[in-house]
């Protein structure tokens, strides 16, 4: 069944998470609020394997926050969702995907001169559901597969 935008209920689920990988590189809070449900959970606490810990956020203000003070507007990005596997049942969809996440400290990213960088492979874990015509993130465990470089960039 097509979405607004023509999309099919599983591009517009996957959608979901390319909003949310796109408004970290882009620092928009707007975009990152359209990806999660009001009431969203983000499971940062598999960060433990690499030195990081974080909590369970919950709700989809607290979320966004977080996730613009430390990488959104904190830091220069890439983030790239690759190896998508959604399943679609009705209004909800399971996903999972890798997403490697590119991270400089803030203006240094375009400087070919300073390699001083921290990248992840992630494993995205996702509940998403459909509210009206957006499918959004209900709930996003995110895991570290990997880490290559200085985990000091991430220290805002």
């Amino acid at each position: 069944m097509p979405n607004a935008g023509g999309l099919t209920d599983r591009e517009a689920a996957i959608d979901s998470v390319i909003r949310f990988v796109c408004a970290l590189d882009e620092g928009d809070t707007d975009l990152s609020a359209s990806s999660l449900t009001a009431d969203a959970i983000m499971d940062l606490t598999p960060f433990k394997m690499v030195g990081m810990n974080y909590e369970v956020v919950h709700g989809r203000k607290i979320v966004v926050d977080r996730l613009m003070t430390t990488v959104g507007t904190a830091l220069d990005t890439t983030h790239s969702a690759t190896n998508i596997r959604c399943t679609v049942q009705g209004d909800t969809a399971g996903l999972t995907c890798c997403v490697l996440a590119q991270h400089f400290r803030k203006g240094e990213g375009l400087n070919p001169e300073f390699q001083d960088y921290y990248l992840f492979g992630n494993q995205f874990k996702c509940s998403v559901v459909r509210e009206g015509e957006l499918w959004r993130i209900k709930s996003l465990v995110i895991a570290p597969a990997w880490t290559q470089g200085n985990p000091d960039v991430m220290r805002i």
